[in-house]
């Protein structure tokens, strides 16, 4: 057994012959050790400690062979891993998609640094501001150690460091999956993956048998706006635009697309972030990928605007949205005036939150956030955050048109189209609420299992840059 362990995991890590005495003997003896431990106390926090330590070490050593498999592990964790680790109170719970992209961020590392001894990001113009967006991140969060108002209180350090592991780890999610995906294949995995567990959670929303077994599966904040923006851009541009596909599977991913805005529009109207993010994806999509319907879709997005502007308004906000709306708007004028006094840097992360009751909303004295990420980004990094977040986008946005016209058709031309659709929808449902940066006082970590997923699709952008890049097309250049 020993044996055998080592010729599967240390030939590639080492380059040590898989029968040497060294890594048989330890594994033999690791194996008798945790044994005898089992025996011995079988339900003891140490023997699950060292249990736990054991599978993390054989899991590292085994996504170490292949790290774009991590990605799929990030995203089954998104979706269906329950939290085991307790409760951090307010959103600042440490998550297992948290743990797992950590891992896979850490692996990377150790397969740079010390395999390969050479740290090596692919080729492409968004480094340079993913790189300072991060260091703005990181002063911002220096800066929030200083108290701007007397009588009140920072944000706990735990929910600051849990507001800055936000930034980083969706920064880090977008340079995993450029960095680690170099085949189409695994590209692919990655959607049909997404795909089917999307399917999975419709279906069990509207077959209510089904959903008795299948939406326990699915996690607390994993069906986030993000989640139903990806869903619905993902699924409409495979449909629409991958025409080497079977046409059995885009009349399929066509009914799920159907599914999903039965859903969210039937089931949850209220709830803006479920269905109009996604139907601007759509409408993106459609302009993009089908150039012969823009002028017609273009003045129909436009009488729908001026209707709804004029005679439709009450009816869009009905059901209490125009309250929330007011309050919303409230909220914002707030927040913003919180932040004048450090426009530039911020108030760092999560602090505006605890500055809130020296500023009364509506006439009460409560601690509010702005359910809005850009006056979330100004407050706790400033205008200068706000403006980097934004040149990120702008370089993502830029890769994905730069790619649609060179990359194959079918699923690369498709997927290039749906993140570009996708990135739209994400950037409306910044409007809308927390969703892109989850706020640690409202969306939080929770909901930063949808986000991670939306961070993870445009960073694919980024893998299908590097592979036609390795062709001689240097898209970034152009």
């Amino acid at each position: 057994m020993a044996k055998r362990l080592s010729s599967i995991f240390l030939p590639r890590l080492t380059g040590f012959d898989p029968y040497q005495k060294l890594p048989k003997y330890a594994i033999i003896a690791g194996v008798f050790f945790i044994s005898v431990l089992v025996a011995l106390r079988p339900t003891s926090r140490l023997t699950l400690l060292v249990l736990g330590a054991v599978l993390a070490l054989f899991v590292s050593l085994f996504l170490l062979r292949n790290l774009a498999l991590g990605l799929l592990g990030v995203l089954v964790a998104c979706l269906l891993l329950p939290n085991f680790l307790g409760s951090g109170g307010m959103g600042a719970t440490i998550s297992p998609p948290v743990l797992m992209l950590v891992l896979v961020l850490g692996l990377w590392m150790v397969d740079m640094v010390v395999l390969k001894k050479q740290i090596k990001l692919v080729r492409s113009r968004i480094t340079l501001s993913v790189i300072v967006f991060l260091v703005v991140s990181l002063i911002a969060f220096l800066n929030g150690q200083i108290i701007y108002y007397s009588f009140a209180n920072l944000a706990p350090i735990t929910a600051q460091i849990g507001g800055l592991l936000v930034f980083f780890l969706s920064i880090g999610a977008i340079l995993a999956a450029g960095n680690l995906i170099h085949d189409l294949k695994w590209l692919k995995n990655f959607t049909w993956l997404f795909l089917a567990l999307g399917t999975l959670y419709i279906l069990g929303r509207i077959i209510h048998p089904l959903g008795n077994v299948t939406l326990r599966l699915f996690q607390n904040g994993s069906e986030a706006s993000i989640f139903w923006i990806w869903l619905a851009a993902i699924a409409f541009s495979q449909a629409l635009l991958n025409r080497n596909m079977d046409k059995r599977w885009r009349v399929a991913l066509f009914s799920l697309l159907v599914a999903t805005f039965y859903v969210a529009i039937t089931q949850a109207y209220d709830w803006k972030s479920g269905w109009l993010p996604p139907l601007v994806a759509l409408v993106v999509i459609l302009l993009i990928g089908e150039p012969k319907l823009r002028i017609p879709l273009l003045i129909l997005v436009g009488v729908t605007i001026v209707f709804n502007l004029t005679d439709k308004l009450g009816n869009l906000f009905s059901h209490g949205e125009d309250y929330s709306m007011m309050t919303r708007v409230v909220a914002w004028r707030i927040v913003l005036e919180i932040a004048k006094v450090n426009p530039i840097l911020g108030l760092g992360m999560a602090n505006y939150y605890w500055y809130t009751p020296l500023f009364p909303i509506l006439g009460y004295s409560v601690q509010f956030n702005s359910h809005n990420n850009y006056v979330d980004i100004i407050a706790q990094t400033g205008v200068i955050g706000l403006a980097c977040f934004f040149w990120v986008a702008f370089e993502l946005g830029h890769i994905g048109w730069g790619l649609r016209d060179r990359v194959p058709d079918g699923f690369p031309k498709a997927y290039v189209i749906g993140a570009l659709g996708g990135l739209a929808g994400t950037l409306v449902s910044g409007m809308l609420g927390d969703w892109i940066l989850p706020f640690v006082y409202n969306v939080g970590l929770p909901g930063f299992r949808a986000s991670l997923i939306g961070w993870l699709f445009l960073g694919g952008l980024l893998a299908l840059e590097a592979m036609y890049w390795a062709k001689g097309e240097n898209l970034s250049s152009r």
